[in-house]
C-alpha cells in the first residue's frame, strides 16, 4: 500500500511554521484506526511542534518506512496484521536489525488475549502496551507527552554524548597544532564542528575571533570570517565598549558573557596573560549547547594559554641562543648577522638532505652556538690580525671542545644540538679535523651542515684577518674539498643551490 503523510492541521504562526514536527508512525491493516488515530491529535503540540503522521498497513511497510526515517519519535504499532505476531517481529526489528533504540514504540491490539501484556513488556523491547478500546482522545494525548517527552530526553542526552566526544576529539586535532596562531584558528573551526553539527544553518555564518595578551597588549591571533584578515590588530578596534568593560573588569580565571551579538570567554592567568574567543553571531539553542560551548572554549583556552607560556619559554630560549652568539661574535669583533646566515643556510641544506621540518628547525635554531667556545680564548689570539702561530692555533682549536662542554650537561634540545654543532664543526670528512679527528659519517649530521654554512659565510665575509672571497672562489673551495673537508652529498647540495645560499647572504647583510 502506498505511503500516506498527514500533517497537523492546526494553524501555525510564523515561528511555529519554522519548527520540525515529530514523526509519529502509525502501522496497523485498519485504515480507520489510521483516521481515528490521525483526528484525535490533530492539534497536538508538544514543545510547541507539531506532529508528521506516516502510515503503514502491514508489518512489512512498517520496517521500510522506519528504516527510511529512523528519526521517528514514536511509532503506533498494531500487534496482528498480516500475521499474528506481525507487529511483535517489526518491534522486534526496529531494535536488533535496524539498531534503533531512540524510537518509542507503543503496541496496540485489539486481541489483548492473543498477546497477553505481562508476557509482552518482558519479552519485547517495548515502551508501552495498550488494547484499542482504551486509547480515547484523552489518553492518546497523555500517552503522546509521556512518549515525545521520554524520546526528547534520549536525544538530549545522545546530543550530549556526542558533543562530548566531538570535544575530545576536537582536543586531540588541536593538540596536534603546535603553533599559536594554528591552534588558535583550530580553535574557531571546531566550535561549528562541537555544537549542533545537525543545524548547520545555526553555526555556518559564525565569525570569530582569538586573541591573547601579553605585557598588557591583547591581539588577534586568529580570525574567521570577516575577522580573517584581523591578525595583527589590537581587539580594542574591534568590540564595543562593553566588552573592552567585562574585559578589564574580570579576576583570574575563566569568565563568559553572552551578548546580543555573540558569545566571549577569556582566561586570565595572571595580570599579563590573557586569552579570549569571541564568537559573533553564536547563541546556543539549548542549554546542552550552552554547555558544550562553555565546556570546549574553557578547555581550550586553558591549552591554549599553556602553549603560549611553552612558546614564549621557547622563544626566549631561541633569544638567549642568538644573545650568546651575538655576544660572542662581537667580542671577536664579528657581526651577529653572521649567525643568522649560519642559521637559515643550514636549515635549507638540512632541508634539502631530507630532514624533518622538526629536526631542520632546531638545527636552525642552534647553529648560533657554533663558536660559543671563542668565549674561552684569549683576545690576543681570538682577534689577532694575522695569521696564528702553532701555539696560538693550538688555543684557538679548543674553541670546540669548550662549547661542547658548556651546552653537553643541558637537557634542552636546542642546548644539545648546540653542543654537538660546536663539537663537531671543524672535524672533516677525511678525518683530519678537530678535536677528535672525526671521519666519514661518525661526524654528527648537525655537524657536517652547519660546518659547509659557516665556511660558506666566514669565506664569503670581511674578517679582520682577511678580505672576503668572491662567491666563485667559495664554489671552486667547495667542489675542491668536497669528499675531503665536506660531506660529499652535503656538498652537493650546496653546489645545487648555490644561489640560494647567496639570497640569504643578501637577505641578511653585514
Amino acid at each position: 500500500m502506498s505511503e500516506k503523510l498527514t500533517f497537523a492541521s492546526e494553524p501555525t504562526t510564523s515561528n511555529q511554521e519554522n519548527l520540525l514536527p515529530w514523526k509519529v508512525l502509525i502501522v496497523d491493516d485498519d485504515e480507520e484506526v489510521h483516521a481515528i488515530t490521525t483526528l484525535a491529535l490533530r492539534n497536538f503540540r508538544f514543545d510547541g511542534r507539531p506532529l508528521a503522521f506516516l502510515h503503514s498497513y502491514s508489518g512489512v511497510e512498517g520496517e521500510a518506512m522506519m528504516r527510511d526515517n529512523p528519526d521517528t519519535a514514536l511509532c503506533l504499532l498494531d500487534v496482528v496484521m498480516e500475521t499474528d505476531h506481525a507487529g511483535l517481529d517489526l518491534a522486534e526489528t526496529i531494535r536488533t536489525r535496524l539498531d534503533n533504540t531512540f524510537t518509542r514504540i507503543v503496541l496496540r491490539t485489539g486481541q489483548p488475549g492473543q498477546a497477553p501484556e505481562e508476557t509482552i513488556i518482558a519479552d519485547y523491547d517495548i515502551n508501552d502496551y495498550k488494547e484499542k478500546t482504551e486509547l480515547t482522545r484523552s489518553k492518546l494525548h497523555t500517552l503522546l507527552f509521556s512518549c515525545l517527552r521520554s524520546y526528547r530526553d534520549i536525544l538530549a542526552l545522545d546530543r550530549s554524548r556526542q558533543g562530548l566526544e566531538r570535544i575530545l576529539s576536537a582536543s586531540i586535532h588541536l593538540q596536534q597544532k603546535t603553533f599559536l596562531t594554528d591552534f588558535a584558528l583550530g580553535i574557531l573551526e571546531q566550535i561549528s564542528a562541537i555544537l549542533s553539527p545537525d543545524e548547520d544553518a545555526l553555526y555556518a555564518q559564525c565569525e570569530g575571533i582569538a586573541a591573547h595578551e601579553q605585557a598588557g597588549k591583547l591581539t588577534v591571533v586568529a580570525g574567521t570570517g570577516a575577522y580573517h584578515s584581523k591578525v595583527g590588530v589590537p581587539v580594542t578596534q574591534l568590540l564595543p565598549d562593553s566588552v573592552r568593560t567585562f574585559i578589564d573588569s574580570t579576576e583570574l580565571g575563566y569568565h563568559s558573557h553572552y551578548m546580543d551579538n555573540g558569545y566571549l570567554c577569556l582566561y586570565r592567568s595572571n595580570d599579563l596573560h590573557l586569552s579570549m574567543l569571541f564568537l559573533k553571531g553564536l547563541t546556543p539553542q539549548s542549554p546542552i549547547e550552552r554547555h558544550l560551548l562553555e565546556v570546549f572554549c574553557q578547555n581550550a583556552l586553558t591549552a591554549f594559554e599553556n602553549l603560549s607560556l611553552r612558546t614564549e619559554l621557547e622563544d626566549s630560549q631561541r633569544e638567549i641562543v642568538f644573545i650568546l652568539g651575538d655576544a660572542v661574535e662581537h667580542r671577536s669583533r664579528e657581526t651577529g648577522q653572521h649567525l643568522r646566515r649560519v642559521s637559515h643556510i643550514s636549515e635549507l641544506i638540512a632541508l634539502k638532505a631530507g630532514l624533518g621540518e622538526q629536526q631542520a628547525q632546531l638545527i636552525r635554531e642552534a647553529a648560533p652556538l657554533h663558536d660559543l667556545g671563542k668565549i674561552g680564548i684569549p683576545d690576543q689570539v681570538l682577534n689577532k690580525p694575522g695569521p696564528l702561530d702553532a701555539e696560538e692555533w693550538a688555543i684557538m682549536k679548543t674553541h670546540s671542545q669548550i662549547g661542547y662542554d658548556l651546552l653537553h650537561q643541558s637537557d634542552k634540545s636546542i642546548l644539545k644540538v648546540g653542543a654537538m654543532i660546536a663539537l663537531d664543526h671543524h672535524e672533516r670528512w677525511d678525518g683530519t679535523g678537530y678535536p677528535h679527528g672525526k671521519q666519514g659519517d661518525a661526524i654528527s649530521i648537525e655537524g657536517r651542515i652547519t660546518a659547509l654554512a659557516d665556511v660558506f659565510d666566514a669565506l664569503t665575509s670581511a674578517r679582520c684577518y682577511k678580505n672576503p672571497w668572491s662567491y666563485e672562489e667559495t664554489r671552486a673551495l667547495i667542489e675542491r674539498e668536497r669528499g675531503q673537508q665536506f660531506d660529499p652529498a652535503l656538498a652537493d647540495i650546496v653546489l645545487a643551490h648555490f644561489d640560494d645560499l647567496i639570497a640569504i647572504k643578501n637577505t641578511y647583510p653585514d
